[in-house]
């Protein structure tokens, strides 16, 4: 586990704290940009160990040619992270500003059960499209091809070969990455061109997985927030005051901030941690980001959109794919926490001792028991 908190000085007196997405361990971060018609999808690698080793199979709409592929800077994610992270603000101007307190494969399958589609190289990756129509012939051709797979993959690849789901299948070339020079794996981005569904499937991400997993989706539209339709949205509770024993465990307060929220629901839900004009911050903990880089992860204009969502799942919880919609809601959005100045801790009466959880609209759903989590700090 890492902690990487920064704090910014700015022309107006307060600092920034922020929480990474390297605090949350088993994670997967995933850019989709929407427009035109067109859905870019970016997806950086958490994974450690040999090269060798690693192998992506990731169910997609439509057979993906050599131009629709192409690797990315992992900069553009640190970016993504530093701009929507959720923020701990302290305001040196506060008591001047009141408004501020607010089962395994089996030999003998048929062979003919599994296509190669297309086939190319990107970077340092070897790339193939596959079709199947049985789970189990699927298996066996990825594990006789020396795709690093889990043993019982078959019964998660079954759903996606029912919904006539291609497979994008993805491996290092060692040769072109030593060609390269890169050491760790770069992200991968492809686009998706005139399919109506935006998804993220991540059954596959459940194999042989024991600990908790964490998905965090950067959405980037032209229109408004994005949401997932077919589980609850709610959003991250913010702009509450929080004890200065915080500051320096920041990161750890978030996080228990957010499993708090999770549990409170007694729902499956995904958080919406930050929603957000590209173009300004306020307060910001990095520079907003810029048109080069909008265009680098899909977007053609000066400006976007983004929403951060959050979700946590384990093998046994959300069995559905993550299906969005996007909204024409332009409602700024942050998880932002204002520390107070030393004055108001003598007596921690004065903090909330619940906050509530309420969704897109302004729904409360439940409500998360600040206290407890004050007493941990």
């Amino acid at each position: 586990m890492s902690i990487d908190v920064k704090k910014v000085r700015s022309f107006c007196g307060f600092f920034v704290a922020k929480v990474d997405a390297e605090m949350f361990n088993n994670r997967s971060q995933v850019a989709i940009a929407h427009q035109d018609n067109q859905t870019t999808y970016s997806l950086a690698f958490d994974y450690k160990g040999e090269p060798e080793e690693f192998a992506l199979i990731l169910p997609v709409p439509v057979v993906l040619k050599k131009q629709d592929v192409k690797v990315i800077s992992p900069k553009l994610f640190q970016r993504l992270d530093d701009f929507t992270a959720p923020r701990l603000v302290d305001y040196d101007y506060f008591n001047s500003n009141p408004d501020l307190l607010s089962g395994g494969a089996r030999g003998g399958f048929p062979r003919e059960n599994v296509r190669v589609i297309e086939s190319f190289t990107v970077g340092e990756y070897d790339i193939v499209i596959l079709s199947a129509t049985e789970s189990n012939s699927l298996e066996s051709w990825l594990r006789e091809n020396q795709y690093k797979i889990p043993r019982g993959a078959a019964k998660y690849l079954q759903p996606y070969i029912d919904k006539k789901l291609f497979f994008f299948v993805v491996r290092v070339n060692l040769e072109a990455q030593e060609k390269l020079g890169f050491q760790n794996l770069r992200p991968i981005q492809f686009t998706v061109k005139n399919y109506p569904q935006i998804m993220l499937p991540f059954q596959l991400g459940k194999i042989n997985s024991e600990d908790t997993q964490n998905i965090i989706v950067y959405f980037l539209s032209e229109t408004g927030r994005a949401e997932v339709s077919n589980y609850e949205n709610v959003m991250i509770p913010s702009n509450f005051d929080v004890p200065q024993t915080v500051e320096q465990k920041f990161g750890e307060f978030y996080r228990e901030l957010l499993i708090s929220t999770i549990k409170a629901t007694n729902k499956e839900i995904v958080v919406i941690e930050y929603a957000w004009d590209t173009g300004f911050c306020d307060p910001c903990n990095t520079i907003p980001l810029n048109s080069q880089e909008l265009n680098e992860l899909g977007m053609n204009d000066e400006q976007a959109f983004i929403t951060r969502l959050h979700l946590q799942y384990t093998n046994n919880t959300y069995n559905q794919d993550l299906e969005f919609t996007i909204t024409s809601d332009k409602t700024l959005y942050q998880g932002r926490y204002i520390l107070l100045p030393i004055d108001y801790n003598e007596g921690r009466n004065y903090f909330d001792d619940k906050v509530e959880i309420k969704n897109p609209s302004g729904k409360v759903i439940s409500e998360v028991e600040l206290k407890k989590i004050f007493e941990k700090f």
